[in-house]
C-alpha cells in the first residue's frame, strides 16, 4: 500500500482488512454478448456432449470464484483464460481433466462447450444464400499467443482466407460469408468480429468553407485560444506544475516534419519517435492531425512569444506516427500492445489516443486489448477520444444516447468527451443547424448554437454513453471545440479547421479535448511525484482527475427540462460529461484537503478495507474510488471482472453507497455530513481475477 495526504485538517487513519462472509448464492445463467444462458447443474453431471480433445469450455461455480479455484484448475493442468459472467470461467481443457475435477469438488455448478455461435460478434451479418460468396473483413482472436500458431496454420490452410496481418494472437483476414462459422469453428479461436476501420476523431468540417481568419500576428488573441484557460492550467503552471519530468506518447498521424532539425521549434522538447505507418518512412506527419494533438499536450509555444502552448508545455512528447501514405488512413497495429510497449520504452506513462472506430457501444476486441494492457501495466494511463458521433437523430433537441466509440468503450482508458472552448472569433462560427448538411442537429436549441459560445455546455457532436453494457462513458470532458494548436509543416497536410497563421491552425472534435487531458494526467503525475507518489499507479492518476472535475450540470441550455433540451439532467457523474470538465485549479490547489490512497496489494473477495476522516467543519466530502479492473470478453454481456464497492457512513449511522455492478469507478458525495468520523469502507464483492486473489484500486477522499 501507497498513501499520500496534504494539508489535511483532518486525519485519515487506515483499520485492518477484514473477511466478511461471501455470498454462496452465485449466478445460474451466463450472460454473453449473443445470448444468456440459462445453466443447471445437470451439465455439471458431464452427462451432456461435450466436445472431445482438448477445447475451450465454460465452467461455472455455486459461489463466487476464490483464488484457490483458480489454483486448483492450475494443478490439474487446466489453463484459464477469460472471465464470464456470472461466475464463470472460460478454460482450455480436456473432458477427462474436467471430470476429475467434478468428483473433486462440489463447488461446480455447470460445464458446458464454448460454442461457435458465443464467439461471434452480435453485429456480424450472419451468412446465407444471399452473403454467401461476398467477402469480409475480420479481426480473428486466439485465445493465447502459444496457441496463436495453431490458428495461424488453420486459417492459412483454407484458400478462400486471406491472412491480411497477424501479430501475436490477433489476425486480420478477408473471407467470405460462407467461411465465418468455420473460422469460428476452430477450437483455439476465442472471438470474430467485423474489422471496423479506425480514423481520425476529428470533426470533419474543413469542408464546410467557413472558417474565419484572424490577423495571425497574435495581438488578436483573448488567451481562450488554446482551451488551456477554461480547464486552468494557469493555476498550475504558477505552482510549478507544468509537465515537467514526464513524457507522453502520442498515437496518431505523426509530428510535424518527424526526426531532424526541421521539426518544428514548439516540439524540441521531443524524444524521438516511432514508425507504424503502412509504407511509411518515418514518424512525419502528413496529414496535420498529430502535430496539432501533440500541440495540445505539450507544445511549448515558442513561436507564439508563448501564448499558444500545450497544457503540459514542459513535458517531452514521444511521437507514434501511424498514417499510411499508401492507404491515406490511419494503419492501427492490429496488436496494440505494440504501440504501447514502443511508449513505455520511450519513458512515457501516459500514453493518448485521438483516433476510434465507428462501432459505437462496444466493447470489443481492441478495448479488451487496452484493457489488457493496462492491467498487465498498471502505472500506464491510456486515453482514448470517446467519438463524435453526437446526433439528435429524434428531434427530441438532445443528443440520443449510446454513441461512444472503440477502443474508448475500454474499462480502465480515460475516455475523453468535448467540451466548448469559449471562442466567438475565428474557427468555425456558423450554428449548428448550417453544419454536415444540417442533418445532426435541426431541432432547437441545438440548431441555433454554436461551437464554442458556453464553456459549461458539452459539444453537440461529442459521443456520450451509455456503452452497451450500461457502463458510465466518457470518463471526463475537456475543451474540443475551436481549439488553436500547432500546423504540420509538411507540404500538403491539412490546416484542419482553418489557418490561424502558418504555425498554427484551428481544429475541433474529441480529437482535441483528449490531448488536452492527456496535457493534463502528465501535469496531475508530476503533482503526485511532488507529494511522495513516486510511481503513482494510473488507476490515481485517472481518479485525481475525476475526483477533482467541475461537475457542468445542467449544461449551457439551464434547467429547462427535458422536453425543452436541456443537456444533462443528473448532476455529474453522467453519461455526457462523465465526471465534468477537467479543472487543474482543483488539481492542484495548494489549501485544498485531499488523502491518496494508492492501495496496490488490493483486496480480496469477501475483504473490506476501513478508512477514517474527521468529518466536523466540512460542508461536503466527496470520496472517490477507481481501480483498473482485469480485461473482460468481448463475447461477454457484461464486461466488468473484479467488483470492488464504496460506502460511507456518517457521524449519524446514515449509509450512502453508489454499488454499481458494471462500473469499476464509483463517488460519493456528502453534503453537509453529520459532525463525527466518517467511516469509509471498500469492499471486495467479487474478484474472480485478481493479482494473487486481490484488486488494487486507489481511493481519493477531499473535505471543502
Amino acid at each position: 500500500m501507497k498513501n499520500a495526504g496534504r494539508n489535511l485538517r483532518r486525519a485519515f487513519a487506515i483499520w485492518v482488512c477484514a473477511a466478511t462472509s461471501v455470498s454462496a448464492v452465485a449466478g445460474t445463467h451466463l450472460y454473453l454478448q449473443n445470448e444468456t444462458v440459462a445453466l443447471t447443474n445437470v451439465s455439471r453431471k458431464l452427462n451432456v456432449q461435450l466436445r472431445q480433445g482438448r477445447n475451450l469450455f465454460v465452467v461455472q461455480y455455486k459461489e463466487r470464484i476464490q483464488a484457490t479455484d483458480l489454483k486448483v484448475l492450475k494443478e490439474m493442468g487446466v489453463d484459464v483464460f477469460r472471465y464470464l459472467p456470472d461466475d464463470a470461467l472460460l478454460v482450455w481443457s480436456d473432458t477427462v481433466a474436467l471430470k476429475e475435477m467434478v468428483s473433486k469438488q462440489d463447488r461446480i455448478n455447470a460445464i458446458i462447450d464454448f460454442k461457435t455461435e458465443y464467439k461471434l460478434s452480435s453485429s456480424i451479418e450472419r451468412p446465407s444464400v444471399f452473403n454467401k460468396t461476398r467477402t469480409v473483413v475480420l479481426n480473428v482472436v486466439a485465445v493465447s499467443e502459444p496457441l496463436s500458431t495453431e490458428v495461424a496454420q488453420e486459417l492459412k490452410k483454407r484458400p478462400q482466407v486471406e491472412v491480411l496481418d497477424e501479430s501475436g494472437r490477433f489476425f486480420r483476414v478477408e473471407a467470405s460469408f460462407a467461411q465465418l462459422r468455420e473460422i469460428a469453428n476452430l477450437r483455439a479461436v476465442e472471438w470474430v468480429e467485423e474489422y471496423q476501420p479506425m480514423q481520425t476523431m476529428v470533426l470533419p468540417l474543413q469542408q464546410d468553407g467557413s472558417a474565419q481568419t484572424l490577423a495571425g500576428d497574435f495581438k488578436d488573441l483573448t488567451g481562450f485560444e488554446t482551451g488551456t484557460k477554461i480547464m486552468k492550467f494557469d493555476a498550475a503552471w504558477a505552482l510549478g506544475y507544468t509537465g515537467k519530468g514526464e513524457v507522453v506518447a502520442v498515437g496518431d498521424t505523426g509530428l510535424d516534419t518527424g526526426e531532424g532539425p526541421q521539426l518544428h521549434v514548439d516540439f524540441r522538447n521531443n524524444v524521438g519517435g516511432a514508425k507504424f505507418g503502412l509504407f511509411a518512412k518515418d514518424w512525419s506527419d502528413p496529414m496535420g492531425h498529430g502535430t496539432h494533438v501533440s500541440g495540445s499536450v505539450m507544445s511549448s509555444g515558442e513561436a507564439s512569444g508563448g501564448l499558444l502552448k500545450g497544457g503540459a508545455f514542459e513535458a517531452a512528447v514521444f511521437a507514434e506516427g501511424m498514417w499510411s501514405p499508401m492507404l491515406n488512413n490511419l494503419t492501427v497495429p492490429s496488436k496494440l500492445a505494440d504501440l504501447f510497449d514502443a511508449a513505455m520504452k520511450a519513458g512515457a506513462r501516459v500514453q493518448t489516443n485521438s483516433w476510434g472506430s465507428q462501432s459505437k457501444g462496444v466493447y470489443d476486441n481492441m478495448s479488451a486489448q487496452v484493457d489488457e494492457y493496462m492491467w498487465n501495466h498498471p502505472e500506464m494511463l491510456i486515453l482514448f477520444a470517446a467519438g463524435n458521433s453526437g446526433r439528435d437523430d429524434n428531434k427530441d433537441g438532445r443528443i440520443d444516447a449510446n454513441s461512444v466509440s472503440s477502443p474508448g468503450t475500454a474499462k480502465n482508458a480515460l475516455t475523453v468527451g468535448a467540451s466548448e472552448n469559449y471562442l466567438l472569433q475565428g474557427g468555425i462560427q456558423r450554428p449548428l443547424r448550417d453544419l454536415l448538411q444540417g442533418k445532426p442537429w435541426s431541432v432547437e436549441p441545438l440548431a441555433s448554437d454554436t461551437l464554442s459560445n458556453n464553456e459549461n455546455g458539452v459539444a453537440a457532436f461529442s459521443s456520450i454513453g451509455p456503452t452497451n453494457d450500461g457502463r458510465r462513458k466518457p470518463d471526463i470532458v475537456a475543451p474540443g471545440t475551436n481549439i488553436v494548436s500547432n500546423c504540420s509543416h509538411v507540404s500538403g497536410a491539412s490546416p484542419l479547421w482553418g489557418n490561424y497563421n502558418q504555425d498554427y491552425c484551428y481544429s475541433g472534435g474529441t480529437s482535441m479535448s483528449t490531448p488536452l487531458t492527456a496535457g493534463a494526467a502528465a501535469v496531475a503525475r508530476q503533482f503526485l511525484k511532488s507529494k511522495g507518489m513516486n510511481q503513482p499507479s494510473a488507476a490515481l492518476v485517472k481518479g485525481l482527475l475525476l475526483h477533482t472535475a467541475f461537475d457542468m450540470y445542467p449544461g449551457q441550455y439551464g434547467e429547462v427540462g427535458r422536453s425543452q433540451g436541456q443537456e444533462m439532467l443528473t448532476p455529474g457523474p453522467n453519461n455526457n460529461q462523465g465526471y465534468g470538465r477537467v479543472d487543474m485549479a482543483r488539481l492542484t490547489d495548494p489549501n485544498g484537503a485531499v488523502a491518496y490512497f494508492d492501495e496496490t496489494s488490493g483486496i480480496g473477495v469477501g475483504e473490506s478495507r476501513e478508512y477514517s476522516f474527521d468529518s466536523q467543519g466540512y460542508k461536503e466530502v466527496r470520496v472517490t474510488l477507481v481501480y483498473t479492473d482485469y480485461p473482460g470478453s468481448p463475447s461477454a454481456g457484461k464486461t466488468l471482472v473484479n467488483d470492488l464497492d464504496l460506502v460511507v457512513t456518517d457521524g449519524s449511522g446514515t449509509s450512502r453507497s453508489v454499488s454499481s455492478r458494471v462500473d469499476n469507478n464509483e463517488q460519493v458525495l456528502l453534503k453537509s455530513p453529520s459532525d463525527g468520523p466518517l467511516k469509509i469502507v471498500v469492499k471486495g464483492v467479487n474478484v474472480p481475477q485478481g493479482k494473487g486473489g486481490k484488486q488494487p484500486y486507489a481511493l481519493l477522499i477531499s473535505g471543502i
